[in-house]
């Protein structure tokens, strides 16, 4: 793990560089945050920083940061107020000094655990690619073919079948060597979708204490995925068409334009077209983002697919949650594939779930899954 360690004082920088050093930590050290901004790169995966630093303090450093580094920040001059506006910036963990080693090194410890199960789970993403069903694999086929050219793509699929994870297998086979970013529409309040997907300068409005980073910035190279497409309010369309169209975007209370170098994945479970006739959606909005649609199949369209993914869900649950080895009998078999999965894949995962912690013995039987039937 890579510690870049930012603090006037050199004393504390030595002793913090040697006492982590001695923990087989790789340190690099830097005087300023000044300094430290000129030379920061993505092999870093922590920065350790003062708030109480000449040139520039800890918070404005943190903000210039924009949310891209894991910070671990350290003063002598902890007042409520910083302690919140750390907060506030995304700093998690906020140490007073004088504090003993063990004590950092466990809020070190505790950031390389997290990253290591997202970096994990972005790893093993494909796995609920598990796939033998005709009507999946022709779809993922599709998918494969469009992984590789930079159109955008508009997934199409009742709520549950898996979009999120389509997004990210084409993201995963494209080449792109920048992030993969989410974000659900509908998630969203509408005042503050603009600023999500734009970014702000400082004093664009009355709470814009600092310049912030949005989606669109922080997936270049990459791929910005929009969940929820339909939700968008009707306004903000025309500026999202703008964007595509000239490949280049305003962050709010700035003039001057950042080139787009983002490929766009969205996704719906509603009727577009129907909302087109209903003026509730764009139309040539519409046909930006959907040079290839693909609809992807609901799980009771792909029977084939259920016991698969249902065994591998069970495995990881027993993993997991540390339970002894399970198994379902047939009749907890039969009924997972007469069963109508209104959830969809979603719902699949959260009933083997449920019947791997409670079902008593290794064997999960029918009265296991308390499915829900209409």
């Amino acid at each position: 793990m890579k510690i870049a360690i930012v603090e006037d004082d050199i004393n504390m920088r030595k002793s913090l560089s040697i006492a982590l050093k001695e923990e087989g930590y790789d340190i690099v050290e830097f005087r300023d945050a000044v300094s430290a901004l000129k030379k920061l790169d993505k092999s870093i995966d922590l920065i350790i920083t003062d708030i109480t630093m000449p040139k520039m303090d800890g918070i404005e450093f943190v903000k210039k940061l924009g949310g891209e580094y894991e910070v671990i920040m350290i003063t002598g001059n902890a007042s409520l107020e910083r302690a919140i506006e750390c907060i506030r910036l995304g700093v998690k963990d906020f140490l007073t000094k004088p504090f003993e080693i063990e004590d950092l090194i466990k809020a070190i410890e505790s950031k390389r655990i997290f990253k290591e199960k997202t970096q994990n789970k972005k790893v093993n993403i494909e796995d609920k690619f598990i796939i033998k069903d005709k009507n999946s694999l022709k779809v993922l086929e599709i998918a494969k073919k469009v992984a590789e050219k930079n159109v955008n793509v508009l997934l199409l699929g009742q709520s549950g079948v898996g979009k999120e994870e389509f997004a990210r297998f084409i993201h995963n086979n494209s080449g792109r060597k920048g992030n993969f970013v989410a974000i659900n529409m509908s998630a969203i309040p509408e005042n503050l979708i603009e600023s999500e997907l734009f970014g702000f300068k400082k004093g664009a409005f009355t709470d814009a204490t600092g310049d912030k980073k949005g989606l669109f910035e922080l997936a270049e190279g990459g791929t910005l995925f929009l969940d929820e497409i339909a939700e968008m309010p009707y306004n903000l369309q025309a500026k999202l068409l703008r964007v595509l169209q000239e490949k280049e975007y305003f962050p709010l209370g700035s003039t001057k334009a950042k080139k787009l170098d983002v490929r766009i994945i969205s996704a719906t479970n509603q009727n577009i077209e129907k909302l087109i006739s209903e003026t509730k959606f764009r139309e040539d909005l519409y046909y930006r983002l959907s040079t290839i649609p693909i609809k992807i199949p609901s799980l009771k369209e792909r029977k084939n697919d259920i016991l698969p993914i249902a065994k591998f869900i069970l495995q990881k649950a027993v993993k997991e949650y540390n339970l002894e080895k399970k198994e379902f009998s047939k009749e907890a078999e039969n009924e997972l594939l007469n069963y109508s999965w209104p959830g969809n894949v979603r719902e699949l995962i959260n009933v083997v779930q449920r019947a791997a912690i409670l079902s008593e013995g290794k064997i999960i039987k029918p009265e296991d899954l308390f499915l829900i039937r209409s």
